[in-house]
Formats: C-alpha cells, structure tokens, sequence
C-alpha cells in the first residue's frame, strides 16, 4: 500500500490540474475563434473584429495558466546540463536554491502584473482594437498565474529544504 500524500499536496495537485484543463478549454476556444473568422472572411467577406485580439488574450492566458503544470511535472525550464552533475545534498541544494531564486522572480512578476492590473482598473485603460476591450479584464489572469506558480516555487523549496534537513539529522 502506498504512502498517502498531505492534504495540501492533493490540493496543490487538484488546483494545478484545474487550471491547466481551464487552459486547454482556453485552446479549443482560440481553435474555434481562428475557424469562425477564416468562415466569415473567406465565404462571407465578413469579421467577427475580435478573433485576433482574444485569441491573444486566450493563448497568454494559457500559457501563464500552463506554467504551475510544467513546473510540478518537471517540464519547466531548468538547466539539466548542471543539474544532472550533481547528486545527494548538493542536488537537493541546488534544486532549493533554483526554487528559491523562481519564487523571487515569479513574487515580482506576480507584484508588477498586480500593479499593471489595477493601474488598467483605476484608469479605466481600453484596448485600441474595435472592442475596445477593458485591458483589465486580460490582465486579471497576470498575477493570479504568477502568484500560484509564485506558491509552486515555495512548495518546492519546503520540500528540499525539509530533504536536506532530514539528510543532516540521518548522519
């Protein structure tokens, strides 16, 4: 029988997995939006004035939705040419010290995009496009995605730092 997981990690997991199905709802949207417009401007010589503009909007917010998914699954980016030479505790220390310095630049990011996203609230700041879209309404997704995975980073450095702990009281 295997061992069972903390319930914050179940949570972390079933957060993560909804966000990153919300981003592959966001891509079959932005598949039918690119279709509908190639319709109506092929056969119809019409179009729809927004396809390009939310389409973008969707393909930012499915990438930044996908970056907590990648890192949990070991697919975000890291440098392997140097990781891979390292073994035991300087491993575990360089894996703590990688997700220490992504916490410190995704808490950034995650502040600017917070400031970026009310300035668009206060001021009432519009796309130039014919929507005229509140850029707000884009942005909201900016700091959300950047403080979970902002969160990620601090789980994974808990859970090395708590590693390399348990490896000094072991000797």
């Amino acid at each position: 029988m295997g061992v069972s997981r903390p319930a914050s990690d179940r949570l972390f997991d079933r957060i993560t997995l909804a966000l990153a199905d919300f981003s592959g709802v966001l891509l079959a949207l932005v598949v039918v939006l690119v279709n509908v417009e190639i319709v109506l401007r092929y056969l119809f010589g019409k179009s729809t004035l927004v396809s390009d503009e939310y389409s973008g909007y969707f393909f930012v917010w499915m990438s930044l939705l996908g970056f907590g998914y990648a890192l949990q699954t070991g697919q975000f980016l890291h440098v392997e040419a140097l990781i891979g030479r390292f073994r035991g505790a300087a491993l575990e220390s360089a894996e703590l010290f990688g997700a220490l310095a992504g916490a410190a630049v995704a808490m950034v990011t995650t502040y600017a995009c917070a400031l970026t996203f009310l300035a668009s609230w206060k001021f009432g700041t519009r796309s130039i496009q014919p929507s005229a879209t509140p850029l707000w309404l884009p942005q909201c997704v900016m700091p959300v995605a950047f403080g979970w995975l902002s969160a990620i980073y601090l789980r994974i450095a808990v859970v090395r730092a708590s590693r390399l702990l348990r490896r000094r009281t072991v000797r």
